[in-house]
């Protein structure tokens, strides 16, 4: 995404004043501009299918829809966008679900509107934006397996030196522009580079491709220092 540009909103809930309030704090913000609202799916899919976004708030509960599930059908129609859960709910195996489901993006409702205004920035880079304790069980929960299952180390053979440099980088917990800085190339470079790892290890986000990487052993940043210093 060209950052020059405002990043482009969705928000998804089903409580006006919510919805009206946060509007109204990013019109604010010289680099957002709100696109569309919903307070259910149908008119979340019908608003996204007119106004092209970058980032979607979703909350987890719209009446008595399930949040997540229009997640998962806003990531098949328009992987590109990214979600960003903004919601009441506690976390726990809903985080870890949403994880697997591809979305990248979790802040509670009663964070500072500083914390989902980073989120929304982080996930419109291509970043992965979970609370830290949160994050730790659901890298637990993804690196349960012992060791990489045979597709998984098929699938890290699969990657090119550079893409487990990354890979490494994403491992350390590094961001995008932290990857770049560390292997002399552009953010934007390093997306690309994210979305191949993403396609051959046939996941949906950074925390799985870490998990993998985990489980089969990938090195992490001292390593990549050597070959980024040898350069």
């Amino acid at each position: 995404m060209d950052m020059e540009k405002p990043i482009r909103v969705v928000i998804v809930d089903d409580h006006q004043v919510f919805v009206d309030a946060l509007a109204v704090r990013l019109a604010d913000e010289p680099d957002f501009v709100v696109v569309g609202k919903a307070a259910n799916t149908e008119q979340a899919l019908d608003v996204l299918s007119t106004a092209p976004c970058d980032v979607v708030t979703l909350d987890l509960i719209l009446g008595d829809e399930d949040g997540l599930a229009l997640g998962r059908e806003i990531l098949r129609r328009w992987p590109q966008s990214g979600i960003v859960v903004v919601t009441g709910v506690e976390g726990g195996e809903q985080v870890l679900e949403a994880v697997q489901s591809g979305i990248r993006g979790w802040v509670s409702k009663t964070a500072n509107i500083d914390s989902l205004t980073a989120a929304l920035r982080g996930v419109a880079r291509g970043e992965t934006h979970i609370p830290a304790a949160l994050l730790t069980n659901v890298l637990v929960s993804l690196s349960g397996q012992p060791q990489a299952s045979v597709s998984e180390a098929e699938g890290i053979r699969s990657l090119t030196q550079r893409e487990l440099d990354v890979l490494g980088c994403l491992v350390e917990g590094m961001s995008r522009n932290e990857i770049g800085e560390l292997l002399h190339v552009s953010p934007n470079t390093v997306r690309t580079h994210v979305q191949s790892i993403l396609h051959k290890l046939k996941v949906h986000s950074a925390l799985a491709a870490v998990a993998i990487a985990r489980r089969a052993g990938v090195q992490g940043t001292s390593a990549v220092h050597k070959r980024a210093n040898a350069g």
